[in-house]
């Protein structure tokens, strides 16, 4: 039952007691734990001192040079599970995450029973067990599919993306994917970098894994018309950036949704509302934001380890999938067959058109290994 090895991995700044709390409530998991990579983002706390003094060999510390931002420090301890250890998953929170003591045990049980899984995330509750849903929290569940899961036996939901509050995803998929995008520095990271393994494989919210989210308020995130509080409002600046970068990654599709919305309801809102504080301030960091999110257009990096370049992608295995039989009926159940069923080499020797689709992509990671 042990046999997976987990290095979790929490980033930190300048909340030593929460971290303490964090880190405890690791280190005490039932099963599977065999490393805490912690990303001290210059914390001037004492935060540097406490991690000096443990003991246990497992905690690796790694003290960044620089204030890293949430992204950079995710994107470091990505990189140290790839390069560093050779556990088979990696496991990220944030500092004022507080695991249940069976939360990474239910993770990796989903796992071992669900292979074709690109990532799985907790339930995060605010403030303790037995509050409301973290709202800054709550993943996207795949549209027109996820009332499929809602029985009363179902371990759990298929989601499109997650925050970085207790998700967990295996060193293959990091091989194909790359790391977290470190020029983010903060928000947005997270969606951007789960929505690129979901369109590998499907993520879910694993039900009976709970962890506590300590955040001090409950709020939705992203929530620029309704921000009062002056010391979160720079943090806006990044939002919106990284908002338009994360939608350019998903199709053309989601980019116009994403101005029209920062447009007609974001701006609008900050313009005509009643009460609004810093309407200035939040007037140019919207079109500012999606300015320099147009212009946004960082490299992916990957670790220094052997690359995957043969990236499963659910679109173009059920693309394979119509090609090979021609006769089905297109539909979303049909998709999800393909998805749960097929590789691209099950799909071969059944059409000319498939044969073709597929040597093409063979031929496209052939000259993608040639040129790295």
């Amino acid at each position: 039952m042990n046999e997976h090895k987990v290095a979790a991995a929490i980033v930190t700044y300048n909340r030593l007691e929460l971290l303490k709390e964090s880190l405890t409530a690791v280190l005490n998991q039932s099963d599977y734990l065999s490393h805490v990579i912690v990303v001290n983002n210059q914390s001037t706390d004492g935060t540097g001192d406490y991690l000096a003094s443990l003991k246990d060999p497992r905690v690796v510390v790694y003290n960044a040079p620089e204030n890293l931002g949430g992204a950079g420090g995710f994107n470091q301890a990505v990189r140290l599970f790839m390069e560093e250890t050779a556990d088979d998953y990696v496991w990220l929170m944030d500092d004022d995450t507080i695991a249940q003591p069976d939360a990474l045990k239910y993770l990796i049980e989903f796992l071992q029973t669900n292979p074709k899984v690109g990532f799985v995330n907790s339930q995060v509750r605010w403030g303790s067990v037995q509050g409301n849903s973290s709202w800054m929290n709550v993943p996207a569940p795949r549209a027109f599919t996820w009332q499929n899961k809602m029985i009363s036996n179902n371990p759990g939901i298929e989601v499109v993306n997650s925050t970085f509050v207790s998700v967990l995803f295996a060193r293959s998929t990091v091989a194909m994917v790359g790391l977290p995008q470190k020029e983010y520095f903060i928000w947005g990271d997270d969606m951007e970098y789960t929505n690129r393994i979901a369109r590998i494989n499907p993520g879910y919210t694993v039900l009976n894994s709970i962890v506590v989210h300590k955040s001090k308020e409950n709020s939705i995130p992203g929530d620029i018309v309704s921000e009062r509080d002056a010391k979160r409002l720079w943090r806006y600046d990044y939002e919106y950036r990284n908002r338009v970068l994360t939608a350019r990654r998903v199709c053309k599709k989601e980019l116009v949704r994403i101005l029209v919305k920062a447009v007609l309801v974001d701006l609008r809102k900050v313009i005509l509302g009643h009460d609004i504080k810093f309407r200035g301030k939040k007037i140019k960091m919207i079109l500012g934001g999606l300015m320099r999110g147009i212009q946004f257009k960082p490299v992916i990096e990957y670790p220094n380890t052997p690359r995957n370049y043969d990236v499963r992608s659910i679109q173009r295995i059920a693309a394979a999938g119509y090609l090979a039989f021609p006769d089905l009926t297109h539909s979303i159940d049909q998709d999800l067959e393909f998805i749960e069923r097929y590789e691209l080499d099950d799909l071969k020797g059944n059409t000319a058109a498939a044969d073709q689709f597929i040597a093409d992509y063979d031929a496209s990671v052939v000259q993608a290994e040639a040129n790295n």
